[in-house]
């Protein structure tokens, strides 16, 4: 179904009727690896951001009080010219690394979803009313409610929608589109049958490159300029924590389509 999968594979011999049998045993346990390699990245990403918040606060607080002193001083005199221009980049550029870690505790404070009933296509419709040039198209009923984080999968939205335009950038005409469909779903679970929905956001622009196909969702991985490298492994966070899969497909110079899916 083009979603990726690791297997577990156990073996077990066993005679019956005198003769030897080898028995294996193949089990997917993607989700489980997904789930602990996110709890991984949560432990990581507090520990770093907490050494280094308590090693720059101090350094912004002095310098702060070190420029105040300096602006006192005789401005004639070079050294002092110096030291207050020194100053001021290690204040300035500790702000800057004080937004980035701030940035990242946000992977790792995210709450746990507050389910509720939800109408999709009326979520789908008030998001894309936000930005200009964005193609809604639905093959769902108008009616369709599932149980979810209305505010955590309006951010998911956001999120991929604003990755489109900015993937769009060289395109003379670009275009955002986002669809909906329901796909059934075989569980072997004592003959459950489930159904699952399909959001997607599509773009037309350049593609994602084969090196940065397998980090998209990898915290700090980013391919923009001024990018902080958490807006997909949000998004893919949010939607494991609802019990869902968010996966894409991607053509150079064609575009990208980024699917979530999940259970209704």
């Amino acid at each position: 179904d083009g979603t990726p999968k690791e297997l577990a594979l156990s073996t077990t011999r066993f005679i019956s009727e005198k003769e030897n049998y080898l028995l294996l045993s193949l089990k997917n346990i993607h989700s489980v690896l997904e789930k602990e390699e996110m709890i991984a990245w949560q432990k990581l990403i507090r520990v770093l951001t907490h050494e280094i918040m308590n090693s720059i606060t101090p350094v912004i607080s002095l310098s702060e009080t070190l420029t105040e002193r300096t602006a006192e001083a005789e401005t004639n005199d070079k050294d002092f010219d110096n030291m207050r221009t020194a100053l001021s980049v290690i204040h300035r550029r500790s702000k800057g690394l004080l937004t980035f870690v701030e940035n990242y505790r946000k992977l790792s404070r995210l709450p746990q979803p507050s389910f509720s009933p939800v109408n999709i296509p009326s979520m789908l419709g008030d998001i894309c009313s936000l930005h200009n040039n964005v193609k809604l198209s639905l093959d769902i009923p108008q009616n369709t409610t599932i149980d979810i984080d209305r505010s955590q999968i309006e951010q998911v939205m956001i999120n991929l929608i604003k990755n489109g335009r900015e993937a769009d950038t060289e395109n003379a005409n670009p275009e955002i589109r986002v669809s909906a469909y329901f796909e059934k779903e075989n569980i072997i679970r004592s003959g459950y049958s489930g159904r699952r929905i399909f959001i997607k956001v599509s773009d037309n622009g350049k593609g994602i490159s084969p090196e940065a196909a397998d980090k998209v969702f990898l915290p700090f991985f980013t391919t923009k300029s001024s990018g902080s490298g958490i807006g997909l492994s949000l998004c893919k966070q949010i939607i494991t924590m609802h019990g869902g899969k968010i996966g894409f497909t991607t053509e150079k110079d064609k575009g990208t389509d980024f699917v979530i899916s999940l259970k209704v």
